[in-house]
C-alpha cells in the first residue's frame, strides 16, 4: 500500500514515542505510572510494547505489524510486474533510453501501444516502482503563487496554435571558455520540439534556427517569448522591433511577450528545459560537433517516443501527422535581409498594470491604462500597419494609443486627469 507523506510522518512519530517509553523503563528505571503520566499514554499500551520489545531488533519489534491479507490477491501476474520494473530500470540506466519518459504513466502508455495482454493501471505500476525502491522522493514543492486574476495569453487548443521559444545558457564545453546557447522551440499542444546549439545570442542565429525548423515543424499562429533583447529588439529604439519579431510577422506569426519577470508563463518550455538539464546537459561532450549531434538525437527521441496521456498515448510526431501544417515558402530567404520592414502584422505584450495604472512595453515606453486596474493583467496589441497599440482587459478594449516612433517617451497621466509628465501629455486616440 502506498502511504501519503503525512501518514509516514505519523508512523515515525509513533515509533519515536515507543522508543522513548523503552528508554524511560529500561535505562532510566522510571515507574510505569510515571512513564504513562509523561507520555500521556495508557497502561495497557505501555504493557503491550514492553512485552513486544526486543533489544536485538529495536526498530522491528516496535513497528506496527502488518494487518493486511497474507496472500497476494493482485489480478496482475508476477511476469508483468517484473516486466514493468525491468522497463523502468532499462530507461533509467541505458544510454539509448536517455531521453525517454520513465514514469508509471509512460510505461502504461507504452504497454498499451505495444498491445500487451496485461496493461496495469498507472497507480498500480507506480506502487510497484515504490516497492522496488525505484522512485525518488523529492522535497515538498513550495506553494505556487496564487493567481486569482485572469491572464490574456493565447490558448494552445490545436497543433501550432502556440509555439514557445527559449534560449538557455551560456553553456560551456569542458575545459573551454567559449559560450554556447541551447535554442529550444516547442509546440505547446503536441509537445513537438526543435533543439540546436548556437554560438551566440545574436538574432540572426536565432532566426536561422527558426526558419529552418519551421519548414518541418510548421508555422504557429502565436510565438510566445520572454522579453530578452535578442527577441524583442533594442532598448534604445523600443518601437523598432528586432529581427525575430520582424521575421515572425513577415511569415504571418504574432509574437506574444510574457509579463517581465514571470518565466513560468512559458511553463511548457521551462519544464522542458528542466528535462534537458537532467538528460542532455548531463552528457560530457568533447567538442561542439558532438554537442550538436546529441541535441539532434534528443530532439528526435522526444518527438518519436514521448507518449502523451492527454492525447491517448500518441507521440508528438503522431499528433502532428494528423494536423494540417502551415509551412513557409520553400525558397523563403527574407530572414537574411538587413532591411526587413515592420509594416504589417501584430505584436502583443501581456503586462501587469502597476499601482500607478501604467504599463511598460519596452525601455521607457510607458502607457497609462487605469489605476483602477492595478495588479490586473492587460493585453497591449500593436498594429504595425496602423501604428497603433490597443489595450484590452478581459477582452474589452480600454484605450488606443499612437505607436509611431516619434511618440516614444511622451507618456503621461490620462488627459482627463490633466497631470502632465515632463510638461507633455499623450493624447488618447480612442477610449472605450
Amino acid at each position: 500500500m502506498l502511504l501519503r507523506k503525512e501518514e509516514v510522518a505519523v508512523m515515525c512519530n509513533k515509533l519515536e514515542e515507543r522508543k522513548q517509553a523503552m528508554l524511560m523503563y529500561h535505562l532510566q528505571h522510571l515507574s510505569k505510572a510515571e512513564i504513562c503520566r509523561r507520555l500521556k499514554c495508557t497502561r495497557p499500551w505501555l504493557d503491550r510494547w514492553l512485552e513486544r520489545y526486543d533489544p536485538g531488533d529495536v526498530e522491528g519489534s516496535l513497528r506496527d505489524h502488518q494487518t493486511g491479507p497474507k496472500q497476494d490477491n493482485s489480478p496482475w501476474s508476477a511476469a508483468i510486474r517484473q516486466q514493468v520494473i525491468d522497463m523502468r530500470k532499462a530507461r533509467s540506466q541505458e544510454p539509448r533510453w536517455r531521453y525517454a519518459f520513465i514514469g508509471a504513466e509512460a510505461i502504461h502508455l507504452e504497454l498499451k501501444a505495444l498491445g500487451s495482454a496485461e496493461v496495469p493501471p498507472v497507480r498500480t505500476i507506480h506502487t510497484w516502482f515504490v516497492e522496488a525502491d525505484l522512485v525518488n522522493h523529492p522535497e515538498e514543492p513550495s506553494e505556487e503563487e496564487k493567481e486569482p486574476k485572469p491572464i490574456p495569453l493565447p490558448v494552445a487548443d490545436a497543433v501550432n496554435r502556440v509555439q514557445q521559444l527559449d534560449l538557455k545558457g551560456p553553456l560551456y564545453l569542458a575545459g573551454r571558455s567559449t559560450k554556447h546557447y541551447l535554442a529550444v522551440l516547442r509546440d505547446r499542444y503536441s509537445h513537438r520540439c526543435a533543439i540546436t546549439v548556437l554560438d551566440s545570442r545574436e538574432a540572426q542565429g536565432i532566426v536561422d534556427f527558426l526558419v529552418v525548423n519551421w519548414h518541418w515543424l510548421g508555422l504557429p499562429d502565436y510565438l510566445q517569448l520572454d522579453n530578452a533583447l535578442e527577441f524583442r529588439g533594442s532598448n534604445r529604439y523600443p518601437r523598432s522591433f528586432g529581427k525575430v519579431v520582424r521575421v515572425s510577422v513577415d511569415l504571418g506569426i504574432e509574437p506574444v511577450f510574457n509579463p517581465p519577470g514571470e518565466p513560468w508563463r512559458n511553463g511548457g518550455i521551462e519544464w522542458f528545459n528542466g528535462f534537458l538539464d537532467k538528460r542532455l546537459l548531463q552528457v560530457k561532450f568533447e567538442d561542439l560537433q558532438a554537442f550538436r549531434a546529441e541535441a539532434r538525437v534528443c530532439q528526435d527521441q522526444c518527438n518519436q517516443t514521448h507518449r502523451l496521456a492527454e492525447h491517448d498515448g500518441l507521440t508528438p510526431n503522431q499528433i502532428a501527422t494528423a494536423a494540417a501544417l502551415r509551412l513557409p515558402p520553400k525558397d523563403y530567404s527574407r530572414h537574411r535581409s538587413k532591411q526587413l520592414s515592420q509594416e504589417r502584422g501584430f505584436v502583443s505584450f501581456v503586462r501587469l498594470v502597476r499601482k500607478s495604472g501604467r504599463i511598460t512595453l519596452g525601455a521607457g515606453d510607458r502607457f497609462m491604462v487605469d489605476p483602477d486596474l492595478a495588479y490586473q493583467y492587460v493585453l497591449a496589441r500593436v498594429d504595425l500597419a496602423q501604428k497603433l497599440v490597443r489595450i484590452t482587459h478581459d477582452e474589452q478594449e480600454i484605450k488606443t494609443y499612437d505607436f509611431s516612433a516619434d511618440t516614444v517617451g511622451l507618456w503621461a497621466m490620462d488627459e482627463q486627469q490633466g497631470i502632465p509628465v515632463d510638461n507633455k501629455i499623450v493624447k488618447v486616440l480612442v477610449e472605450v
